[in-house]
């Protein structure tokens, strides 16, 4: 899974790797993790998907139907989870090669404060040279349960590996390859009859293939 920056609208933030490289929306780190609570753009960058997903019984209160039904054949936490996936599906492909802000699947799979963020970050990447790539040997570890859904809103959470690599564009030099896993909350709003990520919050964070990528 690609790395992934973190940006927050609050007072400190996650140690920087010797990038400016803004991202995702909100996070709050614990169990060791360092404070995160200023907006301020930190490197970790691309987290490629497309591994199994699951869907899970909400634990945060009973889920609502949302007032639409999901495509048929389809239920509305399997549309939650595949949307979900699929903006950062689409934050590692317009970050990849040369970066495109204006990439409409961007567009397609973000709203508010998130499509801000992805958008910001995909032009930090473009001025700055820089790009996303696959690991050589990614874990391919991303884990989506569906907590919540209140009618046109609900709550995800994720466990990820992001393993993906930075590079420089004009030499192919590697900035950052290390390897961390994530426990996120995220949040999806349904607009225009669609599911779009609307926040994406850092829960944990661990080292390696660690924490919640080894729960059964």
């Amino acid at each position: 899974m690609a790395k992934r920056n973190w940006i927050t609208g609050a007072a400190a933030a996650l140690p920087l790797w010797g990038l400016l490289v803004a991202v995702v929306l909100v996070a709050v780190a614990c169990s060791g993790d360092a404070s995160i609570t200023s907006a301020t753009s930190t490197a970790l960058g691309p987290s490629s998907t497309g591994s199994p997903a699951t869907v899970g019984s909400p634990t945060t209160g009973p889920a609502t139907t949302p007032s639409s039904s999901a495509p048929s054949g389809q239920s509305v936490e399997d549309e939650i989870v595949a949307r979900y996936i699929g903006y950062w599906d689409a934050r590692f492909a317009a970050n990849s090669g040369t970066p495109n802000p204006d990439d409409p699947e961007l567009r397609e799979y973000a709203t508010g404060a998130q499509l801000d963020a992805v958008l910001a970050e995909t032009q930090a990447n473009l001025d700055q040279g820089l790009a996303f790539r696959h690991a050589a040997n990614p874990a391919e570890i991303q884990r989506v349960t569906v907590l919540q859904v209140n009618r046109d809103r609900a709550i995800v959470q994720e466990c990820v590996v992001s393993d993906g690599v930075i590079t420089r564009r004009d030499s192919g030099e590697i900035v950052n390859d290390e390897v961390t896993t994530h426990n996120v909350r995220g949040e999806m709003q349904r607009v225009q009859g669609v599911w779009r990520v609307s926040a994406a919050q850092l829960v944990q964070r661990w080292e390696g293939v660690a924490g919640c990528a080894h729960a059964s």
